[in-house]
């Protein structure tokens, strides 16, 4: 008898939680709203409030790339594409529209509630020293009203940054193979080989350890940066110099 009681009452409660998800759903039909839906991948799909981006590894001649941020519908899906538009929050913004990044439209795809708010961010030469911050929010548009609560907003901060890497002027160091560090040098390097990271075997009797690079690694690197140079130059001018007007060249 307790158990049917019991059996009745978790009913009759799964009943009200039932209705009031409708009317939750409901109460959004006629006014949509979008808010962020950056999550990360744990247990717990935990918040994501802060993201970042560096024009550091890609090709020199890349100078704006579009950064997608995920956003969801607090309502129901529909049989159209609807326009999603990013929005800039002056508190925190360190970041020039026009300048640093534009906005352009973004759509929450038909049949879904699932979309994308791009950012058109910009490399700058002033971000060669240090990064800039936009705080991002969600525009009003014709589809949405902006989101509510804790994932009404986003930062996002980007940068053309280097930094030396400590094993350059080692004993056994990357001088050798790329020469005296400039930061137009590192950053020619990085954009060739799409890695900022060039850990050395320190012994060649000693087997390299996993994403070490050998010397004969390094030598066909060099001969690549070196071919890569010439292409740039060839290409450009003037030719590759670097922050203290001197041209870039590779040693060997």
């Amino acid at each position: 008898m307790k158990l049917q009681h019991i059996k009745i009452v978790l009913l009759f409660a799964f009943t009200l939680l039932a209705a009031a998800c409708e009317k939750d759903i409901a109460a959004y039909k006629d006014e949509p709203r979008v808010y962020f839906f950056e999550r990360a991948t744990d247990l717990t799909q935990t918040r994501i409030t802060f993201k970042s981006f560096s024009f550091v590894t890609l090709p020199l001649g890349i100078t704006r790339d579009t950064f997608l941020v995920k956003v969801k519908v607090m309502g129901d899906t529909a049989s159209r594409d609807r326009i999603v538009r990013g929005r800039a929050i002056a508190t925190g913004t360190t970041a020039a529209e026009g300048k640093h990044y534009d906005f352009i439209d973004g759509i929450v795809p038909a049949g879904t509630v699932i979309g994308y708010i791009p950012v058109v961010l910009h490399r700058t030469e002033d971000i060669k020293d240090t990064s800039v911050t936009l705080n991002l929010g969600v525009a009003a548009t014709a589809d949405f009203k902006q989101g509510v609560g804790e994932d009404s907003s986003i930062t996002l901060t980007w940068s053309d940054n280097v930094v030396k890497p400590a094993n350059w002027d080692a004993l056994i160091g990357l001088s050798y193979y790329f020469g005296t560090y400039s930061a137009a040098k590192w950053r020619f390097i990085i954009s060739v080989t799409g890695k900022d990271n060039f850990p050395l075997q320190q012994s060649g009797r000693i087997p390299p350890k996993e994403g070490e690079y050998t010397n004969a690694g390094m030598l066909d690197l060099n001969a690549v940066l070196k071919q890569a140079l010439k292409a740039y130059n060839n290409a450009n001018d003037p030719d590759l110099t670097d922050e203290r007007g001197q041209l870039v060249t590779f040693p060997l």
